[in-house]
């Protein structure tokens, strides 16, 4: 495309003219693969999330509006639903555990959004896998993007990207699968923005509606995109102007339009996405990291810890990791948890990972993690402060009772492309969370299913390998 002339095209055409362009064709391999692997991973996830409480919530209450018309997959379940509420259903189970894919620049969870908007559609339009993974690879270019044109200060107003940038890259997913021209592409992304939602409210009693973003994002992205092709109108500028999306999750009027628009299409950011391997906030995840190599390197014993020290950028701590203190360190919910800074330590010192099972509701009461968690100290490291969001490094020392330290410094965690999990680490990760659903045989058939999707001549081929037999 020609680069982008504000005072020539207005930003939301720009855009959806690169959405109904763009062919299969035109992705280039290592896009494909990723997108694929990210819908793996998706898959995997969202089963082991049918688990919780808060996904069986969502499934039930859905399940009294279900629609006659409605053949869409829910994910784990035998029931189908419509469109529409099986994007709500899938999206919400699939942030259940924290263990979605993540893009840091973009400070989001693509995953959850796009791939449930874009299964669903997929699924009722009878589209192929490689329409899906089309679909799915500009959903999640264009979300990625909107976030990362507000360079992580998005946070600072109270806003989850996820929530406010995931249903835009929802309706773009959905869209495309629509077959939309550049009129009714403007428009579902016009009325998307409009719908944009997400406070960083969960923090204040470690509620759901964090959970409720991704599945709201991807539901809401499944509507607007399914007017759009009736004709509803849209606005014909939604994200750059005075009123536009843009400048309204902006902190401080701070925004960089060149994150969005810069070689559109030529350089995909998609690929600098991230695969989660621990069940925590992912600015969590490095502390973990950290702590996880400087233990298995030193042989250290919960018994040999007299202190722990972290040391990371400003935001993640005092924002998301530490406040309010008394319940980081004694978490008295699962997303409380979820996202501690202590807790994150202490778990990896005691439990020597933190996977599903240690912030379990069981898990985020084991006495011993909570003592280590009184023992853990936190400090803003300049460094990190001065790369965040680029990056999220993050170091951690361990003083032992002996009066030795012990230091480990993490640069780029574990599921960064800087220090990506292998085709093997995404396998087991799908089997050990989809067996408990699937039970092995169907496991296997499911990573089967799901890996080979580009071959899929119906999207629905996968989809009964991800329900229950």
């Amino acid at each position: 495309m020609k680069p982008f002339n504000q005072n020539e095209i207005n930003l939301s055409k720009y855009v959806a003219q690169w959405v109904v362009d763009t062919k299969y064709e035109d992705l280039s391999a290592k896009v494909i693969d990723y997108t694929t692997t990210f819908a793996v991973d998706h898959f995997g996830v969202v089963l082991a999330g049918t688990q919780k409480t808060s996904s069986n919530i969502i499934f039930e209450t859905c399940k009294l509006w279900a629609s006659t018309q409605g053949k869409c997959t829910l994910v784990g379940h035998k029931e189908v639903n419509s469109a529409p509420f099986a994007a709500l259903i899938n999206g919400t189970t699939g942030h259940a555990l924290e263990l979605d894919d993540d893009h840091r620049e973009g400070t989001q969870h693509p995953g959850v959004a796009v791939i449930p908007a874009a299964f669903a559609l997929a699924e009722q339009l009878g589209k192929s896998g490689k329409d899906f993974i089309l679909a799915a690879a500009l959903g999640y270019e264009i979300m990625i993007r909107l976030g990362e044109a507000h360079m992580g200060k998005s946070y600072l107003r109270g806003f989850h990207p996820t929530g406010t940038c995931g249903t835009i890259g929802a309706a773009v997913a959905a869209g495309k699968l629509l077959g939309l021209d550049v009129g009714q592409m403007t428009s579902a992304i016009g009325l998307a923005a409009s719908q944009s939602a997400g406070l960083l409210t969960f923090r204040s009693n470690g509620a759901w509606n964090k959970r409720l973003h991704a599945g709201q994002a991807a539901m809401s992205g499944v509507i607007c995109a399914e007017l759009a092709s009736r004709d509803f109108r849209g606005p014909s500028e939604s994200l750059l102007s005075p009123e536009g999306w843009l400048q309204a999750f902006a902190y401080n009027d701070e925004f960089d339009l060149n994150f969005v628009v810069d070689r559109l299409g030529e350089k995909w950011d998609l690929l600098e996405n991230s695969i989660k391997v621990h069940a925590c906030c992912r600015f969590a995840g490095p502390i973990v990291d950290a702590t996880l190599e400087t233990v298995f390197r030193e042989n250290i014993l919960p018994e040999h810890v007299e202190s722990v020290t972290i040391a990371m950028a400003k935001y993640p701590l005092t924002r998301s990791l530490i406040e309010p203190l008394e319940r980081k360190l004694n978490p008295t919910s699962v997303v409380d948890a979820q996202f501690s800074a202590p807790f994150a330590a202490a778990v990896s010192i005691v439990k020597r990972r933190a996977f599903v099972e240690e912030y379990s509701e069981t898990g985020i009461r084991d006495p011993e993690v909570l003592a280590m968690a009184r023992k853990v100290k936190w400090e803003v490291d300049p460094e990190a402060e001065r790369l965040w969001p680029k990056r999220y490094p993050c170091q951690v020392t361990i003083t032992l009772k002996d009066g030795r330290t012990a230091t480990s410094r993490v640069e780029w965690p574990k599921g960064d492309p800087e220090n990506a999990v292998t085709d093997e680490e995404v396998r087991v990760k799908f089997m050990t969370l989809a067996t408990p659903v699937l039970g092995e045989a169907g496991a296997t058939r499911s990573y089967k299913a799901a890996r080979g999707i580009v071959s899929a001549a119906n999207m629905r081929e996968l989809s009964a390998s991800l329900t229950p037999r």
